[in-house]
């Protein structure tokens, strides 16, 4: 497996997966995400996103025949060493998957820039939806 940047011409297909997956897909840009790689073929993607006062790591997504084969677990550490010395946030519907990588659940709200509509977290109605937290080490 191989974990790259995206390249611009990939954009296309990530949103496409990110809305059949029901992944964030606002206001995505082929800088933000890291592509995984296998056979020359486009296994799973994820990205960081800069907010004013936070770092959002968000997007995961591994195609069908891909998982269970370390894929996301390749992504996500790869995307918290891009992250650097940075805090980073995330919202999830798994959070037993991201505490292994050092993610703890937080009780207090999301920053404020994390927050690109207010309307989305009041009226979210995803039962389970988790906002965690990884200082960095």
């Amino acid at each position: 497996m191989k974990i790259r940047p995206a390249l611009p011409s990939e954009m296309k297909t990530i949103d496409e997966i990110s809305l059949r997956f029901d992944l964030d897909s606002n206001d995505t840009a082929y800088e933000q995400f890291l592509v995984a790689e296998i056979g020359g073929r486009l296994a799973g993607f994820g990205r960081l996103i800069q907010r004013k006062n936070a770092m959002e790591l968000g997007t995961v997504g591994v195609l069908e025949e891909y998982r269970g084969k370390g894929v996301a677990a390749g992504i996500v550490q790869e995307l918290i060493k891009k992250a650097g010395k940075k805090a980073l946030y995330l919202t999830t519907l798994i959070p037993s998957y991201f505490k292994r990588f050092g993610f703890e659940k937080m009780d207090t709200p999301a920053p404020k820039s994390m927050i690109r509509k207010k309307e989305w977290c009041d009226g979210c109605k995803q039962v389970g939806c988790t906002l965690m937290h990884r200082s960095p080490k």
